[in-house]
């Protein structure tokens, strides 16, 4: 306690100094907070985007078809969806399904063309794992044959309103073109990107005729109760359908926008660390200046029968009580920081507009704060500020109580 006492009162000694070094600490701190806030954020607006637009849970694909999904071939498509269909429902863990046909396509305003992805979605189903319906801002969902969804900023870029006509172009499962004239009945706008500035819908029926598919489909998604159980659901449901199918969970379809993912949190943590380093020289620099001013009196406790296990404990002491000074502040400006932005978010999108960034999400990211994470970095700043402390320590320890008397 007497140690204790000694370096508490030595680190308020200099107070100015002690808040400067705590200061540059929590800079640090706060930055790797606020990161993994966003990121965090950004991850969770990117998995529910994916699930409640783009994939569901699960996809069931033909067998083969998945190697080839990024140009969209139809002849390895479902032929007999009903049949999994049915199978899929007898699942306990399974929500909903529903079956989508999803190809290539170039939307004409009658001057320009604008190459778009389009989706057949089955209205009766489709509701059951998507959330397309409920994202309807404008005009209405799909009622009539000829009824066409598309995005907002789709509609913006090629000048489309509620009662305008487009044409859908795309090639059939035999190559052949066919182009087919929709009526604009609703405008969706979704956190998707890809929805409200690439997607045109359609009724699946149309779409399957416009493909020449008869009754195939490219995909069957699905929605489950429990997502925690959703490998056990993806091994008993590939068990169901048979060798002829594959299942993958939207994880894994999705796998490389989670690398990405991974990449940005490590280079946004290395610049925070990069911050904490400095601070880190910061530290060193005020506990090499505390033991050289102190030396007369580091002679003296050890000419009263201090040891140099006392030394070094009082000196780790007080680089202790400054890390925790400032990783404390660090986490206190960092929960701040991180409140707002899971709250209000923050809107990047009058700096970056339509731009790509790599993930299913626009430019207004809300954050989500990991406590953990927190507590962690908190103990990283007083474990960190520790150990730079030992190294001036070390320079106490050498001096022998009569030398240390003589310093000025």
């Amino acid at each position: 306690m007497k140690i204790l006492h000694l370096a508490w009162r030595n680190v308020f000694r200099h107070t100015r100094r002690t808040l400067i070094t705590a200061s540059a600490i929590s800079v640090g701190l706060s930055a790797m907070i606020l990161s993994n806030t966003m990121m965090n954020g950004a991850d969770k607006m990117a998995s529910e985007n994916i699930i409640q637009y783009e994939t569901g849970h699960m996809q069931i694909f033909a067998k083969g078809y998945y190697r080839e999904e990024g140009i969209f071939p139809l002849d390895t498509i479902i032929e007999e969806p009903e049949t999994i269909i049915q199978h899929v429902r007898t699942h306990r863990n399974v929500a909903g399904v529903t079956e989508r046909v999803k190809f290539q396509a170039r939307v004409n305003n009658g001057v320009d063309e604008l190459p778009t992805l389009a989706y057949g979605i089955d209205i009766e189903n489709d509701s059951e794992v998507f959330r397309i319906a409920q994202s309807v801002v404008d005009g209405a969902f799909l009622k009539e044959r000829e009824d066409i969804l598309i995005g907002t900023d789709l509609a913006r870029d090629m000048g489309f309103a509620i009662g305008s006509y487009l044409t859908v172009i795309t090639k059939d499962r035999y190559g052949t073109y066919n182009a087919n004239d929709f009526f604009v009945s609703g405008l969706i706008n979704t956190t998707h990107p890809l929805f409200d500035r690439n997607a045109v819908l359609m009724k699946l029926e149309v779409a399957q005729q416009l493909l020449d598919l008869d009754h195939g489909v490219t995909e069957i998604c699905v929605r489950v109760r429990n997502s925690a159980q959703l490998a056990s659901a993806q091994r008993d449901i590939t068990a169901l359908i048979g060798a002829k199918y594959e299942v993958y969970t939207w994880r894994e379809l999705n796998a490389a926008i989670f690398e990405i993912s991974g990449f940005k949190r490590l280079s946004q943590f290395m610049i925070a660390l990069v911050v904490l380093i400095i601070a880190a020289v910061g530290i060193v620099n005020t506990m090499l200046m505390a033991v050289m001013e102190r030396i007369p009196e580091i002679g003296t406790l050890k000419a009263m029968g201090f040891r140099n296990n006392s030394i070094v404990q009082m000196f780790v002491l007080e680089g202790g009580i400054i890390g925790a000074f400032g990783s404390l502040l660090g986490c206190i400006f960092g929960v701040l920081m991180s409140l707002y932005v899971a709250i209000q978010g923050l809107d990047f999108s009058q700096f970056f507009g339509d731009m790509d960034v790599g993930y299913p999400i626009k430019m207004i990211i809300k954050g989500e704060i990991d406590f953990l994470t927190i507590l962690l970095v908190f103990l990283f700043g007083v474990v960190v500020t520790i150990l730079v402390s030992l190294w001036p320590v070390r320079m106490a320890t050498r001096l022998e109580p009569v030398d240390a008397l003589r310093h000025v």
